[in-house]
C-alpha cells in the first residue's frame, strides 16, 4: 500500500494530465496519410518537425563522418503518424524487442574497472546481434546511454571491416540484424550547441554538432536515430511552463536532480508514452485493472472511429512488442519510474552493484524476501530503507514528505513484484557486476530471462502466437536452456505445437542444434515436415554451402559450382548419385514416398496396426534423410543430435562413418579433411559404443542385429556395412569377432576328447572327419559353436534362452582369443574315445543312457550319415581346410614338376597345368561374384592375380608343353626359367591367402606388410640418391675412358651400386692390369688429345687406333687412385652402416607403432576370408569342377 503522500503525488500528476489533455489540439485522422507528400506535410505543420542528419564533429574537427537521422518535433505528436514516419523515412522494421535504458545524467558513473565495462559491452552486442531490438536511451554522451553507444560503435565498426574484406575478395557482405540506438532529449538540454532555429524554413535538413566542451552535456555519436522533443510545443506553451514548475524541486538552493532526470519531464513523459504505444497489445484482456498510472495518457480523439483508425494504420502491426527495460543507478526521479514500468508490469533488468536507485531497490527486495515477519519489516526494515536513501540523496534529509514519497515508491515496487511471484512471474532481474565479470557477458540472456519470466500464461487460440513468439527470441538469441525452462517446462499442463518455420530456423540456424533436439522431443513428426521440395529448400537457404558444393556438386557430381541454388530434381537426380557413391546404396532418396509420407498417405497394410507401423517406417525415413543432409553440409552437431534419437543407431553411425570417409579426399585444404576424418571416428565411435552396451546387455539380440539384412541398406547386414564402411575397429570387435567364428565354423563345433598328454588340433579333426568321414562321429559336434549342451550333468534351472543370453562379456582385446577358438566351447557329456566308439558301434546299455543321449543330443540324432557329410563340407571352416590341404598337394606337385631334369615329365606338367587352370577359373568366377555384389571385398588384387596366372598359364603350356613336346623348340632353359618364377608366384601367394587366418602368422604378415610399404620403400628411396650418386661418381673414376654402352650401365648401377650392399667386391682399386693413362710426349700431343680420342666433334670415342697411339691398349681399363677410395668409403659408410642401421630401426618402431593396429587389421581381414569361404564351392580345385557340372 502506498503512503498518503504518494496518493497525492499521483493524484496530483494526474490532475496535471488532465489539464494538459485539455489543451491539446486534437490530431488528425491518420486515415488522411495515404499520400506521402500528405504526410511530410501533417508532421510539418501539425507538429513542426524538422528532420534530417546529425553531422557530429570527431576529434580533427571534420564533420565527415556518418550522419544520425533525427526527428526535432512536438511531444504531442500522434505516436501512429510518429511510427509511420519512422517505418518511411528512417525505415525501421518492427522490433522483437524493445530495451528502454532508464538512467540518470544526474548520477551517471556506473562501472568503475575496464573489465567491467568491456563484459557489458560484449552482453550488449550479442543482444543487438541476436534480434531486432530497440534500445531506448536518453541519448546523451554519459552513463549506461555512453556505454551503449561504445558497444554499437565497435560493432560497426566491426561490421564494416569485415564487409570491406569481403567486397574485396569479391564475396557478398554478410546479411545482419540491423542495429537501432534511439536517443530520446529534449532541446532545452541540448539548444546551446545545437541550433535548430535555422533549419525552420526547411523541413529536411543536416545539421552540426560540435564536439562537447568542459562540463557540458552533448549527444552520444553512436546512437542511430534521435527524437529531440520541443520542450514547448509550437501551439501550447503554457502546459509546459505549468509542468516545469510543479517538477522542480529546489532544497536548500541545491536541487535534488536535473530537471530531464525528474518523472514528469517533458522527456519522461514523452517517453512513457512512446514506450506504452510500442508495448500495447489489443489483443489480450487485462485481467486485473493495475493501478492507476500517474503517467499521462495520450492525447484524446474527437471520435472512437479515429482511434480505431490510428492504431489499424500502425504500420508494424496492431500488436504490440514484448518490452524489457534496463536500470543503472538512477536519481529518485527514477525511482519513481521503475515503479510505473512495474505498475505496467514491464519487466525490469537491474545492474545490482552500480549504487543509487538500483542498490536500494535490491536491498528492499532482498529484505523482504529474506524476512517474512511484518513486525521486522515495518520497524527496523523501514528505518533502515530510509538511511540507506538518505545516504545516498542527502539532500533528502530537510524534505520528509519527498523522502518518504521516494520510500514509498521502493515499498510499492517490491510489494507488486512480490505479489506478481505468487502468481509465477517475475519482474525484477538483478545482475550483481561484482560477483562475476561473466554475468555481464551474458546480458542478453537475462534480458531473454526476464522477459519469459513475466509474461502471463495464456490459454487458447492465443498460446501458439505466443510460443512462436517467444521461440523466435529463445531461436534468435541461442538459448535452449531458456526454452525449454521458461517456455516448455512452465506448464507441463500445456501441449506446444512446434510449427515448421521454427524447425526451418533451428536447422538452418548455426549452433542452433540444441534446439532441434528440444523440438523433437515436443513430438515434432519429422516426415510430416520432410517433403522433397522442404529438403531443397535446406540445401539452397543453408548459410554456409561451401563444403557442400566442394566435395558433393563439384567433387562426386562433377559440376560446376556456380549454381546458387540446387534443381528442383536435385532428389532423385543428384541427391541419390551422391549416396550411392558414398555408400554403395541405390534410391535412397524417393521424391513420391517423401510427399506421400509428408501428406499422410501410407501405403501398405490399412489396418490400424499397419498404419501405425508405417508412420514409424516414414519417421524413420525422414530421420535418415536429414542426417545425410547434415552430414553432406558438414553439420557435424546436427547429425549428432539426430542419430541420438534414431531407431537404427548402429547402421546409421556406421552409414556417417562411411560418408565422412569417402567425402575426405574431396576436400582440398589439410585442416578440412584432418577435421572430416575426426568427425568419422567420433561416429565410429558413437557406434562401437552402441554395439558394446548391447553385447553386455543381450548376446543373442545383437547377432541377430549383426546378421539382419535391411532393404534400406541395400540388403546389407550390419557387419557387412560395417565393412564396407571400412571400419575396422567395429569390425574387430568381440561381438563382431565372435559372429565371425560362428560364421567360420558353420553348424559344426569340433570336441575335445581326452588323448592323455596330447592334444589333437582342430584343422587336423576337421580335415580328417572331411576325408575319412568316420572319425566325425567322435571329433565333430553338428550344433553352432557355443550352441552345444553344457557339460555339466546337472540340469539348470535356466531355459536355453536364458542362457544364452546370460553369456560372460568378453572384453574388445578377448576377440583374438574368440577368434582362435581357445574359449570354451561346450563338450558334451561322456567325451572319452571309447566311449564314444561304444556309443557309436555298441549302443547304450541301460535305459538311463538312453534317456540321456536323448535329451543331450535331440537333432544330431536326427540327422542322417550324408546330411552330416553335407554340414560337415559346407562349414566355411572345413572349405578353408582342405583347400589348404589341397593347394599344398598341388604344390608338391609343381615342385617336382620344376625339379625334373631337361624337359620334365609331360604327365606330371598336364597335371599341374590342369590344377593351375583350375585355381585361376575359380579365382575368375570369385572376381566375377564380387564385381555383380555390392560387397567391398577387393577387386583389384583378385582381377591382378587372374591376369598373372592367365599369362603363367599360356606360357607354360605354350613353352614348356607344347613347346618342348609338339614343336621340339628345345628351350629348356626358357621353361625351367617360366615354371621356377610360377614356383616363388605360387609359393608366396600361400602367404596371403591361407597364412593370414592364423592369429599368429596374420597380425605378423601385417607388420611385415607395413614395414615393407612404408620403411623400406623410404629406404629405397634414400638408398637410390646414395646409389646413383656414388655409383657414377665411383665409376667415372675407377674406369676414366670406359665407352657409353649397356655393359658400362651394367657395371655402375647393378655391380658397383646395388650389389655392393651384400659384396665387397674391390679388386678394381687394388690392382692395375692395363695402363689406364694418356701417356703424350710432346706438347702439341697433349693439346690435341682430346680432339684425337673423340673423334672431331662427334664424341664417339670409339678410335681404338688413337687409344693405343696414347699408350692406353684398352677404353675398358681401370685406373685406381685415392679418390676412388674416398668415394668408395663414403659410399660403404652410408650405405652399408647408416642406411642399413637407420631401416632396422625403422623397422623396428613400426613393428611397434602397428602391433595393436596389427592386431584390428588382421581381425577385419579375417571377415573377408570367412565370407569368401563361405560363397566358395565345398570342394577344392582341381575337384571344383564337379561342384561346376
Amino acid at each position: 500500500m502506498l503512503a498518503s503522500t504518494t496518493q497525492d503525488t499521483v493524484n496530483n500528476a494526474n490532475t496535471r494530465g488532465e489539464k494538459e489533455l485539455l489543451s491539446l489540439k486534437t490530431p488528425p485522422d491518420s486515415s488522411l496519410t495515404t499520400n506521402k507528400d500528405e504526410f511530410y506535410n501533417i508532421i510539418e505543420q501539425e507538429y513542426g518537425g524538422i528532420w534530417g542528419t546529425f553531422k557530429f564533429e570527431d576529434s580533427l574537427g571534420d564533420y565527415s563522418n556518418e550522419g544520425r537521422s533525427f526527428l526535432y518535433v512536438d511531444g504531442n505528436i500522434d505516436l501512429t503518424i510518429l511510427s509511420q514516419f519512422m517505418a518511411n523515412e528512417w525505415k525501421l522494421k518492427a522490433p522483437n524487442l524493445v530495451i528502454p535504458i532508464l538512467s540518470a545524467i544526474s548520477r551517471y558513473k556506473i562501472f568503475k574497472n575496464l573489465k567491467t565495462i568491456e563484459a557489458s559491452k560484449t552482453g550488449i552486442r550479442s543482444a543487438a546481434n541476436a534480434s531486432e531490438i530497440w534500445f531506448i536511451t536518453n541519448g546523451f554522451d554519459l552513463g549506461l546511454p555512453q556505454i551503449f553507444g561504445s558497444a554499437f560503435r565497435d560493432e560497426i565498426t566491426l561490421r564494416r571491416a569485415d564487409d570491406a574484406w569481403a567486397i574485396q575478395m569479391g564475396r557478398d557482405p554478410k546479411k545482419r540484424k540491423k542495429l537501432t540506438l534511439i536517443g530520446i532529449v529534449c532541446d532545452d538540454e541540448i539548444k546551446d550547441f545545437i541550433d535548430f532555429k535555422a533549419a525552420q524554413e526547411k523541413p529536411k535538413k543536416e545539421i552540426r554538432v560540435p564536439m562537447r566542451k568542459r562540463d557540458q552535456i552533448s549527444l552520444n555519436s553512436d546512437h542511430t536515430h534521435f527524437i529531440i522533443i520541443r520542450e514547448e510545443p509550437i501551439k501550447s506553451s503554457s502546459i509546459n511552463n505549468l509542468t516545469k514548475k510543479n517538477i522542480t524541486i529546489d532544497i536548500g538552493g541545491k536541487k535534488l536532480e536535473k530537471l530531464t532526470d525528474a518523472p514528469d519531464s517533458v522527456t519522461n513523459k514523452f517517453r512513457d508514452r512512446f514506450e506504452n504505444f510500442l508495448r500495447q497489445d489489443k489483443s489480450q484482456e487485462q485481467t486485473a485493472s493495475p493501478v492507476e498510472s500517474p503517467s499521462p495518457p495520450p492525447p484524446p480523439t474527437t471520435t472512437k472511429t479515429t482511434d480505431t483508425t490510428a492504431v489499424t494504420s500502425n504500420p508494424w502491426g496492431d500488436d504490440g512488442f514484448p518490452m524489457v527495460c534496463t536500470l543503472a543507478r538512477g536519481s529518485p526521479g527514477t525511482i519513481e519510474r521503475v515503479y510505473r514500468k512495474i505498475q505496467n508490469e514491464v519487466p525490469i533488468v537491474i545492474f545490482k552493484g552500480t549504487g543509487s536507485a538500483t542498490d536500494i531497490i535490491a536491498f528492499a527486495y532482498d529484505e523482504i524476501c529474506a524476512k517474512i515477519e511484518k513486525e521486522y519489516e515495518d520497524s527496523h526494515f523501514k528505518v533502515e530503507l530510509t538511511r540507506r536513501i538518505l545516504d545516498d540523496y542527502p539532500l533528502l534529509r530537510n524534505n520528509n514528505v519527498k523522502r518518504n514519497e521516494i520510500r514509498d515508491f521502493i515499498l510499492s515496487i517490491v510489494a507488486i513484484v512480490k505479489k506478481k511471484e505468487q502468481e509465477n512471474r517475475k519482474l525484477l532481474t538483478f545482475i550483481d557486476i561484482n560477483s562475476a565479470t561473466a554475468s555481464l557477458n551474458d546480458y542478453h540472456k537475462f534480458i531473454l530471462l526476464a522477459l519469459l519470466q513475466s509474461q502471463k500464461m495464456i490459454t487458447g487460440s492465443k498460446i501458439n502466437a505466443q510460443l512462436k513468439r517467444n521461440l523466435t527470441l529463445t531461436l534468435d538469441w541461442n538459448a535452449p536452456d531458456l526454452a525449454l525452462s521458461e517456455i516448455f517446462q512452465r506448464d507441463d499442463n500445456i501441449k506446444y505445437s512446434i510449427q515448421p518455420e521454427l524447425f526451418d530456423q533451428a536447422i538452418l540456424g548455426k549452433k542452433l542444434e540444441a534446439f532441434v533436439d528440444l523440438f523433437l522431443d515436443r513430438d515434432f513428426v519429422l516426415h510430416r515436415y520432410l517433403k522433397a521440395d522442404k529438403l531443397i529448400d535446406l540445401f539452397n537457404k543453408a548459410k554456409d554451402k561451401e563444403f557442400f558444393t566442394t566435395t558433393s556438386i563439384e567433387g562426386i557430381l562433377g559440376q560446376t559450382g556456380d549454381e546458387e541454388y540446387v534443381s528442383k530434381d536435385f532428389v532423385e537426380k543428384d541427391l541419390n548419385k551422391i549416396v550411392k557413391r558414398l555408400t554403395d546404396i541405390s534410391h535412397f532418396f524417393s521424391k513420391h514416398e517423401m510427399d506421400c509420407n509428408a501428406m499422410g498417405i501410407y501405403f501398405g497394410d490399412k489396418s490400424e496396426k499397419g498404419v501405425q507401423k508405417q508412420r514409424i517406417r516414414a519417421e524413420k525415413k525422414a530421420l535418415r534423410h536429414l542426417i545425410i543432409y547434415a552430414v553432406l553440409m558438414n553439420r557435424h552437431q546436427l547429425a549428432k543430435v539426430l542419430w541420438k534419437r534414431s531407431f537404427e543407431p548402429i547402421p546409421l553411425a556406421l552409414l556417417c562413418y562411411m560418408m565422412y570417409i569417402q567425402l575426405a579426399p574431396y576436400c582440398h585444404e589439410a585442416y578440412q579433411k584432418n577435421l572430416i576424418e575426426k568427425q568419422a571416428k567420433d561416429f565410429s565411435d558413437c557406434g562401437l559404443g552402441v554395439l558394446d552396451k548391447a553385447f553386455n546387455e543381450d548376446s543373442t539380440r545383437t547377432f541377430e542385429m549383426l546378421d539382419e539384412k535391411h532393404p534400406d541398406w541395400g540388403h546389407m547386414a550390419t557387419i557387412e556395412l560395417a565393412y564396407n564402411a571400412d571400419n575396422k575397429p567395429f569390425v574387430a570387435h568381440a561381438a563382431c569377432q565372435k559372429w565371425v567364428t560362428r560364421q567360420f565354423y558353420g553348424e559344426i563345433t569340433p570336441r575335445e576328447l581326452s588323448w592323455g598328454l596330447f592334444k589333437c588340433p582342430d584343422s587336423i579333426k576337421i580335415v580328417s572327419s572331411a576325408i575319412f568321414i568316420f572319425p566325425m562321429w567322435f571329433w565333430i559336434n553338428f550344433s553352432p559353436i557355443g550352441q552345444a549342451p553344457p557339460t555339466s550333468s546337472k540340469s539348470s534351472d535356466l531355459p536355453a534362452n536364458a542362457k544364452k543370453g546370460s553369456e560372460p562379456v568378453p572384453k574388445i582385446d578377448e576377440a583374438k582369443k574368440l577368434a582362435e577358438h581357445v574359449g570354451e566351447v561346450n563338450i558334451r557329456q561322456e567325451n572319452g574315445f571309447f566311449q564314444r566308439i561304444r556309443r557309436r558301434f555298441g549302443g547304450n546299455n541301460s535305459n538311463k543312457q538312453k534317456i540321456t543321449s536323448s535329451v543331450s543330443k535331440p537333432d544330431e540324432d536326427k540327422m542322417g550319415n550324408f546330411e552330416k557329410i553335407h554340414i560337415l563340407w559346407s562349414a566355411p571352416i572345413t572349405k578353408f581346410y582342405t583347400n589348404f590341404v589341397a593347394y599344398l598337394a598341388f604344390l608338391l606337385f609343381f615342385t617336382l614338376a620344376v625339379m625334373w631334369p631337361s624337359c620334365g615329365h609331360v604327365l606330371l606338367d598336364c597335371v599341374v597345368w590342369f590344377w593351375a587352370a583350375s585355381i585361376a577359373f575359380e579365382n575368375t568366377r570369385v572376381a566375377y561374384e564380387r564385381s555383380c555384389s555390392q560387397s567391398n571385398l577387393p577387386l583389384q588384387q583378385a582381377v591382378f592375380e587372374v591376369i598373372l596366372q592367365t599369362v603363367f598359364l599360356a606360357l607354360y603350356l605354350g613353352v614348356r608343353i607344347i613347346g618342348l613336346w609338339t614343336f621340339g623348340t628345345c628351350h629348356i632353359l626358357a621353361a625351367k626359367a617360366i615354371l621356377g618364377v610360377g614356383l616363388i608366384y605360387y609359393y608366396y601367394r600361400m602367404l596371403f591367402i591361407f597364412l593370414p587366418i592364423s592369429p599368429t602368422l596374420g597380425p605378423m604378415m601385417i607388420r611385415l606388410q607395413r614395414m615393407v610399404m612404408d620403411d623400406f620403400v623410404t629406404f629405397l628411396q634414400l638408398f637410390m640418391i646414395f646409389m646413383i650418386s656414388s655409383a657414377v661418381a665411383i665409376s667415372g673414376v675407377l674406369y676414366p675412358h670406359h665407352p657409353l654402352n649397356l655393359d658400362f650401365f651394367t657395371r655402375t648401377f647393378i655391380f658397383r651400386g646395388l650389389m655392393a650392399l651384400f659384396t665387397s667386391e674391390m679388386a678394381d682399386f687394388k690392382k692395375q692390369p692395363y695402363p689406364c693413362s694418356l701417356n703424350a710426349t710432346s706438347p702439341r700431343e697433349k693439346e690435341y688429345a682430346c680432339l684425337r680420342l673423340s673423334h672431331g666433334l662427334s664424341f664417339s670415342y670409339d678410335n681404338m687406333h688413337t687409344y693405343h697411339r696414347y699408350g692406353i691398349p684398352l677404353p675398358t681399363c681401370n685406373r685406381p687412385s685415392w679418390i676412388a677410395w674416398f668415394l668408395l668409403i663414403q659410399y660403404f659408410f652410408l650405405a652399408k652402416l647408416f642406411l642399413t642401421r637407420l631401416l632396422t630401426a625403422m623397422f623396428g618402431l613400426t613393428g611397434a607403432r602397428v602391433q595393436s593396429q596389427s592386431e584390428q587389421i588382421w581381425m577385419y581381414n579375417r571377415y573377408e576370408i570367412v565370407m569368401e569361404y563361405a560363397k566358395r564351392p565345398r570342394l577344392p580345385p582341381p575337384f571344383v569342377v564337379l561342384s561346376y557340372i
